[in-house]
């Protein structure tokens, strides 16, 4: 069974089971209510009690046949139910009172306990929500004329309302359920894998056994054998478990990195438009200020998580390690302290690589930060780049099989070291040997991550009391290639140019309008791949660039860029994306001729990467 099918079968079941349960629920609540009758209208007392009566025994018809007949027809029943219900209490009300009448709290009474009960679709508790509302006002607009319109007023404002919360409160809950359900999916798939390779794994062991009762001659030989396999066992057995367990951290990672990025796209712009507008003596700026800090961390901390989950793509140049390296002397010593003397030593002749130079350098950051928190009471660091080109026993250490040139770059120091149980742990995500407060645990597992989206690969050498050395070992390319400039500052660049923007995200599809249109761009927002499509169509001018996101519901960025360059030759595109591991990339590397801007946005970042997309440049 597939995760959707899976998904959906139990949506069903449980739509199934609390339409029974409603069912009962409505036919007990509607009769109890009955006792309010006799206080509020003892003149209707007996007809509202047929009423009641009449649709407790359809709900409880409802409740039996809610067991026994198809599921298809489970909404078309539940719909029914409601309906008649909701006409009842219509009858009820216009026969007391009309529009002024206080039983109109009967359909606040549905609608909770309708949207409330039962665990159906999004659009099938709108469409109750919509049918039950309907019921209520249309009779009464068509057959009174309106006298207290306060009221009635109050009345509809109170149902819209109520309507409106529990339905963005079954949309929410809705979306966290089908989320619950389908990791109860991929947990029951790792378990069957688990279950399968455990049972590989004793028949294996079973047939040894066999082996060794028949081969009593061999015995010690076939015993050391027995040890030996026992150990490519529990090492492989090892190292899958704690791959399995990086990987779905990594995908989890990825996720909220994703979602996160949108809402610091807004809280980041919005600050720096806010700022922009401020005059520098005002109050607020030193608010603004610190808001903007604590965002630009939190955005750190998102990159961080791309970086360990190898969900960002790299803007892969030719560079040379050494340049890097010494190029982040400066920055390195005032980050590591006065206490601890730092010794850069760039033995690498080989050539350069071809890595993201920015992820390259946090890397290095990242590891000189561990070091110099492995001795608080000062020490030495050298930071040492060499040609290594392996044998195959080191090969196959570094888990490849083809030979090559690799520059090494390492990063030793003097500390305390590290005992084997920590070793093992070190690159697992918020795994950390320091007091609280004191880093976030991600540090290493990032830098793990983007060494081996590179393609490289990492060593570990560190034993209590002799120091750490961390060896990075990447693939040596030949040729050059200009690294890209550093973004400029100044004002923002205008433009008159139109832009088709497309973003799913309601608050960053605002925040975007509110950039650009001021900049003097005709600026045509759209919520999704079809409505971009729609709205291209009825546009009779000239659209200059799709500012699009990637990752979107239905029609993803890629795909709309290509239909609008059939239907529009020559527009510009700019994909925007701030979980970038997606349609644009190959095996986490950015596709030739793609401009791509990262979240989370800012205000600068986009105008004018927006403008060297339009020039060209």
């Amino acid at each position: 069974m597939t995760k959707e099918a899976y998904i959906r079968k139990t949506l069903d079941d449980q739509f199934q089971l609390w339409l029974g349960r409603a069912s009962l629920w409505g036919c007990f609540l509607f009769v109890s209510l009955a006792w309010l009758d006799y206080l509020v209208t003892p003149e209707n007392f007996r007809l509202f009690l047929r009423y009641r009566a009449m649709v407790a025994l359809l709900l409880l018809l409802g409740y039996f046949l809610s067991r026994r007949i198809p599921r298809a027809y489970l909404s078309s029943l539940a719909f029914f139910l409601v309906a008649v219900t909701a006409m009842v209490i219509e009858l009820m009300i216009l026969q007391f009172g009309g529009h002024e009448s206080p039983y109109y709290v009967g359909m606040i009474l549905l609608g909770i306990s309708v949207v409330g009960f039962i665990p159906a679709r999004f659009s099938f508790h709108v469409a109750i929500a919509a049918t039950s509302y309907a019921i209520y006002v249309l009779p009464i607009l068509f057959t009174e004329t309106i006298t207290g319109h306060s009221d009635f007023l109050i009345a509809n404002t109170f149902m819209v309302v109520i309507f409106s919360t529990k339905l963005l409160m079954r949309y929410m809950s809705g979306k966290a359920l089908v989320a619950e359900l389908g990791l109860q999916y991929d947990l029951g798939q790792y378990r069957e894998r688990l279950e399968l390779v455990v049972e590989a794994r004793t028949t294996e062991l079973r047939d040894a056994v066999t082996d060794l009762k028949k081969e009593i001659v061999e015995r010690q030989r076939a015993e050391a054998e027995r040890q030996q396999a026992e150990a490519e066992r529990q090492r492989l057995q090892a190292q899958l478990l704690r791959v399995q367990k990086i990987e779905s951290i990594g995908r989890l990672a990825g996720g909220v990195a994703h979602d996160f990025n949108n809402i610091l796209t807004t809280i980041l712009s919005y600050t720096e438009l806010s700022l922009m507008k401020l005059p520098e003596q005002d109050p607020l700026r030193d608010h603004l200020v610190s808001i903007q800090e604590a965002s630009e961390k939190a955005a750190a901390l998102t990159h961080q998580l791309l970086a360990f989950s190898r969900r960002q793509v790299l803007e892969l140049k030719l560079m040379d390690l050494n340049t890097v390296v010494t190029g982040m002397a400066d920055m390195l010593k005032r980050m590591i302290g006065k206490d601890v003397a730092l010794d850069i030593r760039t033995g690498a002749r080989a050539g350069c690589v071809r890595a993201d130079q920015g992820q390259i350098e946090q890397v290095l950051m990242n590891l000189a930060v561990n070091a110099r928190d492995a001795m608080p009471s000062g020490g030495s660091l050298l930071i040492e780049t060499a040609d290594v080109r392996p044998d195959s026993a080191f090969l196959r250490t570094l888990g490849t099989d083809a030979p090559a040139a690799h520059v090494e770059l390492s990063v030793t120091d003097s500390g305390g070291g590290m005992s084997a149980e920590v070793r093992e742990r070190i690159f697992e995500p918020f795994f950390t040997t320091k007091e609280l407060g004191r880093g976030t645990g991600l540090g290493l597992a990032a830098a793990y991550g983007i060494v081996k989206q590179h393609g490289g690969n990492f060593i570990v050498e560190s034993e209590p009391g002799k120091g750490t050395a961390f060896r990075v070992f990447l693939p040596v390319e030949t040729g050059s290639e200009p690294i890209q400039a550093a973004e400029p500052g100044g004002p923002l660049p205008n433009g008159s140019e139109t832009l088709l923007v497309v973003e799913d995200d309601e608050l960053v599809r605002g925040l975007i309008h509110e950039v650009l249109e001021p900049l003097g761009y005709r600026v045509l927002v759209t919520a999704s791949g079809d409505e971009a499509l729609r709205t291209s169509d009825s546009f009779d001018g000239h659209v200059d660039l799709l500012l699009t996101d990637v990752v979107m519901p239905g029609m993803d960025g890629k795909q709309l860029a290509e239909v609008m360059r059939t239907r529009r030759p020559g527009i510009r595109v700019l994909f925007m994306s701030g979980y970038t591991q997606d349609a644009l990339s190959t095996q986490g590397m950015l596709e030739p001729g793609i401009a791509l801007i990262h979240k989370p946005l800012r205000p600068g970042m986009l105008a004018r990467y927006l403008r060297q997309v339009l020039d060209g440049v």
